[in-house]
């Protein structure tokens, strides 16, 4: 039986929640999916090759968040609308996140949208981060100005969405932000 929207949410919830207070990697990925070959992704909208950051498998997702976990702290993480596509146990996200660099102190702000696709058993089997605010400040991009100097421009490149049609591949659905509802406060 497929998860309904309320399980979807509750499960999308939990997840960013673990992210936000710094949870270990392992409960981290008590999230994911153990049976599927799990896609993780976290690129900038205007990244002329997004398919450069994607990787797959449990090993993939772990070391994606040992590596923010070793040189980053994540603080402030604000989730600003949630959508729930029922019907494909999809769930996308736009939030905002302050990073800070632990051997700096520097800090900024990533805005972005993250589709969230999972299977029956509510465990997570693609992860895909979009950076909607400048490309200088997808997390992947990161570069400390107090050590290396200014950071990289970003690259002149079309945004096309349409590229981002999340999941596994072809699954032809439209992720435009057309979609995402302001999520509610309770």
């Amino acid at each position: 039986m497929a998860p309904s929207a309320a399980q979807l949410t509750l499960a999308a919830e939990k997840l960013i929640f673990d992210i936000s207070t710094n949870v270990s990697t392992s409960r981290i990925l008590s999230h994911f999916s153990q049976n599927n070959n799990v896609i993780m992704q976290h690129s900038w909208s205007t990244c002329p090759n997004p398919n450069s950051y994607r990787f797959t498998g449990l090993n993939a997702v772990r070391s994606y968040f040992d590596l923010l976990s070793t040189h980053y702290e994540r603080s402030s993480l604000m989730q600003h609308s949630i959508h729930v596509v029922e019907s494909t146990g999809c769930v996308i996200i736009t939030a905002s996140v302050q990073w800070t660099w632990k051997s700096s102190r520097h800090q900024w702000q990533e805005d972005y949208t993250c589709y969230i696709d999972y299977d029956s058993s509510l465990h997570v089997v693609s992860f895909i981060v979009v950076t909607t605010s400048p490309d200088w400040t997808c997390v992947m991009r990161a570069t400390d100005a107090r050590v290396r100097g200014p950071s990289i421009k970003s690259e002149s490149c079309s945004k096309d969405l349409s590229r981002f049609e999340h999941g596994a591949g072809n699954t032809g659905r439209d992720v435009s932000p057309l979609y995402i509802h302001p999520f509610k406060e309770h």
